[in-house]
């Protein structure tokens, strides 16, 4: 009798394709054939399921393929990337480098960006409760005390920079968007992420107020932030940017000891 781990892998593998039923048969009671109908019942179980993963945490990629050709990128992809966690709302990270390889989506050069922007909406949905900050972060700052000051963004905020204009396709793919598609192919686009509530927003950001969030993100003090958005464009406006964070709740506010809650 094998060990446990390669009983799992053959039962594994025979979930996977139905090449796989010969090597995990001699591991099963009863009848094969009977057994055989089992494994193709938890088999097409199993696809179904990874199916339903991808077609949740990727709703615009699945509008612009079309239900079954999404549904068949689904299937290709649970072969070459088989989930490995038993928690399927975290499947699926990696489908937009799947696509980057895939070459009959080449056609749609836009769609691996765009899965790594519903990845991040994905994950904003998942995220947890943070209490965004108000102007009363910077009240009172001197302005050593600014330039030192280390924010934190909330629980969920993420941001892409992609070649394509990502926010407007998400945006235009909404229930709530209008029926006329205005979107310019050739225009990349930076985009920010966040949880609203219940709700997960995304909206485009200028290149001077993405470097800001960026090396925020990464750890800089709000002086080098801002040196960094200054030097991608010398008109960056530092009150507007602050303005939006506030109003759509991208920081976090501190806790009785400072750090951010």
């Amino acid at each position: 009798m094998p060990a446990l781990r390669e009983a799992q892998r053959r039962f594994g593998a025979a979930l996977s394709a139905a090449a796989g039923e010969d090597e995990v048969l001699p591991l099963l009671a009863g009848d094969d054939a009977r057994n055989r109908i089992l494994l193709s019942i938890y088999r097409a179980t199993s696809i179904a399921n990874a199916t339903a993963a991808l077609r949740l945490a990727y709703p615009v990629c699945r509008l612009i393929t079309g239900d079954d050709y999404f549904d068949a990128l689904a299937r290709r992809y649970r072969d070459d990337r088989p989930s490995r966690d038993g928690d399927l709302n975290r499947y699926g990270e990696h489908f937009a480098a799947f696509l980057d390889d895939f070459e009959p989506v080449r056609e749609l050069p836009y769609l691996p960006d765009v899965a790594r922007l519903e990845w991040l909406v994905h994950r904003a949905t998942m995220a947890a409760d943070g209490r965004p900050a108000g102007g009363e972060l910077f009240a009172g700052l001197v302005p050593e005390a600014l330039a030192d000051l280390r924010l934190k963004m909330t629980p969920g905020f993420a941001l892409l920079a992609s070649r394509w204009p990502v926010a407007d396709i998400w945006l235009q793919h909404q229930a709530d968007a209008g029926e006329t598609f205005d979107i310019d192919l050739d225009r990349p686009q930076r985009a920010a992420v966040w949880r609203d509530g219940y709700r997960v927003r995304v909206c485009a950001l200028d290149p001077a107020t993405h470097a800001l969030w960026l090396a925020v993100l990464d750890g800089m003090p709000f002086g080098e932030a801002w040196a960094a958005a200054s030097a991608s464009d010398f008109r960056f406006n530092l009150a507007a940017a602050v303005s939006q964070a506030i109003a759509c709740g991208w920081l976090r506010a501190p806790d009785a000891q400072g750090e951010p809650t």
